[in-house]
């Protein structure tokens, strides 16, 4: 087992975990909003491993349009995480106060009461 002072993976930081897991999800997204036929076949592929005639299932058309809605929801997830991510990267430290911080700080700011 780990130590309290180790971790899983080590020296990969958690901000590009976040974008490798965003990066995943936009590609999910994408093919499945490309090709829901392909979602289809793995379900129907999965639920025969339990079930019996599973290979007989046809997806209605209503369906295929849900999945690919359901494609284009998780890519702009994946987009928006990632977007996330990379805008706290640029994001100033708390070392390195921006310009608007000090601008607000200054007793010559406006709306600033003395």
């Amino acid at each position: 087992m780990l130590d309290s002072d180790e971790t899983a993976c080590g020296p990969i930081d958690d901000a590009s975990k976040r974008k490798f897991g965003s990066l995943l999800a936009i590609g999910q997204g994408l093919i499945t909003a490309a090709a829901p036929g392909l979602s289809v076949a793995l379900t129907r592929k999965l639920l025969g491993m339990n079930f019996e005639n599973a290979g007989e299932l046809e997806a209605r058309p209503a369906y295929l349009r849900q999945t690919r809605a359901l494609g284009i929801g998780v890519a702009a997830a994946g987009i928006a995480g990632y977007a996330m991510e990379v805008a706290s990267d640029r994001a100033p430290t708390s070392e390195e106060p921006a310009a608007d911080d000090e601008a607000a700080t200054d007793g010559d700011a406006p709306g600033a009461t003395a």
